[in-house]
């Protein structure tokens, strides 16, 4: 089956450099496309501010595993800013809107 990549509301400032992000929800659609879900789900970066959003699903294509949704500064991959392990899309999915906001930003800016 083919899926529809997820709307997300990304405010200015943030550039993809990846989406592999569809709308493939397992407690919605089963483990029949459980393809979807990998470790290079999404990848935003804010090059002014110098910060990382990465999602990716671990273990991939498992369907025991889970989203695992950090923000980076300064390229510091081994060092998240803020880390989040749901199964929920629903809850990453908002998470990555409230990440991108620069109100919830500023402790890191």
């Amino acid at each position: 089956m083919y899926y529809e990549l997820q709307p997300l509301r990304i405010q200015a400032g943030w550039k993809v450099e990846y989406n592999n992000f569809s709308e493939y929800d397992i407690d919605e659609h089963g483990e029949s496309d459980i393809h979807e879900l990998n470790e290079d789900l999404l990848r935003l970066y804010n090059e002014k501010e110098n910060l990382i959003i990465d999602l990716g699903w671990y273990p991939a294509y498992d369907a025991n595993g889970n989203y695992i949704l950090e923000l980076f500064k300064n390229n510091e991959m081994g060092s998240p800013l803020e880390r989040i392990i749901s199964k929920s899309k629903t809850k990453i999915v908002n998470d990555i809107e409230k990440w991108v906001c620069y109100g919830f930003l500023e402790k890191y800016l």
